[in-house]
């Protein structure tokens, strides 16, 4: 795929919530297999969930113009969500998760998206 395609079609993902996309292969009738993150609702606790990036694999086919015709594959696994689930409490139970505005030395921070949505960012990675 030619880098300024591949440049086009990451960008048209992320429009869509994807992040980290990593294209795979291209694969026969103008589809293209995918992996990335999508930020996916996590309920860790009672009360607002935690959009946390989540691993999809998925399949895009472009149209003639290379535009995005139709995503399939784009819903994270239960075990996938599961892990995202296990990863903020071990987080959380460490003390390496903040929210925006509290102290930054931990791993992982919880901000607002321009949407509102309370979102699990990585920050760095501690060796303990």
């Amino acid at each position: 795929m030619p880098r300024i395609k591949e440049q086009a079609l990451k960008a048209e993902l992320a429009k869509r919530g994807f992040e980290s996309v990593s294209i795979k292969r291209e694969l026969p009738g103008g589809r293209i297999q995918v992996e990335a993150n999508k930020l996916h609702p996590v309920h860790v606790e009672a009360g607002e969930s935690i959009y946390a990036p989540v691993p999809v694999s998925l399949s895009v086919e472009l149209d003639a113009r290379g535009r995005v015709k139709s995503i399939t594959g784009d819903t994270p696994t239960a075990a996938a969500v599961t892990d995202a689930a296990r990863y903020i409490k071990t987080l959380r139970d460490s003390r390496q998760l903040t929210s925006t505005g509290e102290q930054q030395s931990a791993a992982g921070v919880i901000e607002r998206d321009d949407q509102g949505r309370r979102v699990l960012r990585r920050k760095r990675f501690s060796i303990s």
